[in-house]
């Protein structure tokens, strides 16, 4: 960039992801070989150059594949349908 103010600076930006995958997986020793800090490292550094006001991630980290109950899978989506709400009003 040049220095200059981007059209996006200051709009609101947010990561959501799920890992799909239990958390020890998300470790250098796990099969991802990367945090998921790490792996969303790249993300981050595109909204920053963007000059986005970046909040806090929503980061899942499991997967209906290593039995995850119905209602923790409620509860996700709940709490996802909830941050996208907040960022609509």
């Amino acid at each position: 960039m040049d220095g200059s103010a981007s059209q996006l600076a200051g709009k609101k930006a947010v990561v959501a992801v799920t890992a799909g995958v239990p958390a020890e997986h998300c470790t250098p020793e796990g099969s991802n070989q990367a945090t998921l800090e790490t792996l969303l490292g790249s993300w981050h550094a595109t909204l920053r150059l963007c000059q986005f006001d970046i909040q806090q991630p929503m980061v899942k980290v499991y997967g209906t594949a290593f039995g995850l109950s119905d209602e923790d899978l409620a509860t996700s989506a709940k709490q996802y349908n909830e941050l996208l709400a907040a960022f609509a009003a």
